[in-house]
């Protein structure tokens, strides 16, 4: 099973090494947690998901993960991974993880601000003109799953060729969540979550906290690419 490669000193990752551990990410996503909800599969992805919290600690920050944010998102990708399913800091690591992913999509997308506003009006013309969707003409985005959108029409980043992957292998046929609710995408899947947490319907998503933490893996090693 794949395994993450620990950093032994230093701030930067090899471009191979990162781009090999986003690639096991996806593929962990695949085998793990392909369904809404629910963990399947070998328990290396822990392992995994420790390697990774340990080099994102020690990492330099970067725009998508800025200072006195990385450190956060590190400590709980490590909570994620010291804790099973249904444990306290599952379910408290799992809603911080959650949360983080409207800010990387607003910033990776190249159009939109980390406050969810434009950056210019070209940008706001270019999303519109690509995807149907009224509330592209607000002046700000604050849908996480339309943050995804945004930001998938940006196909020169790694990550989006990952994002892809998932989406093509996962949702090439919609699926329908509890409300009900219609997952066509990772961003439909992270929104109808955080949507439930957030509104305290659930008070705990821990079952999708291995998710979450593979997600936050791939933005993170995708940025080393």
């Amino acid at each position: 099973m794949p395994t993450s490669k620990q950093k032994s000193e230093g701030t930067m990752i090899d471009h191979e090494t990162a781009a090999n551990n986003a690639r096991d990410a996806t593929d962990y996503i695949q085998t793990c947690c392909g369904t809404v909800g629910s963990f399947h599969g070998s328990p290396d992805v822990y392992q995994f998901l420790k390697d990774a919290a340990g080099e994102m600690a020690a990492a330099t920050p970067s725009t998508v993960l800025p200072s006195r944010y990385i450190e956060h998102v590190a400590y709980a990708l490590n909570m994620t991974a010291s804790n099973r399913f249904l444990s306290p800091p599952a379910a408290i690591a799992s809603v911080y993880l959650a949360t983080r992913f409207e800010f990387y999509f607003r910033v990776l997308s190249g159009k939109l601000n980390a406050d969810g506003s434009w950056i210019s009006s070209a940008s706001q013309q270019a999303a519109q003109s690509a995807i149907n969707d009224h509330r592209l003409s607000w002046r700000r985005v604050s849908s996480v799953a339309l943050a995804y959108k945004i930001m998938m029409l940006n196909r020169t980043l790694p990550v989006v060729r990952y994002f892809e992957m998932l989406d093509r292998s996962l949702y090439m046929t919609p699926t329908t969540v509890v409300g009900p609710m219609t997952v066509s995408n990772l961003g439909d899947r992270i929104e109808f979550g955080r949507h439930a947490v957030s509104h305290g319907h659930w008070g705990d998503m821990s079952a999708e906290a291995v998710f979450y933490g593979l997600m936050t893996s791939i933005v993170f090693y995708s940025a080393e690419q």
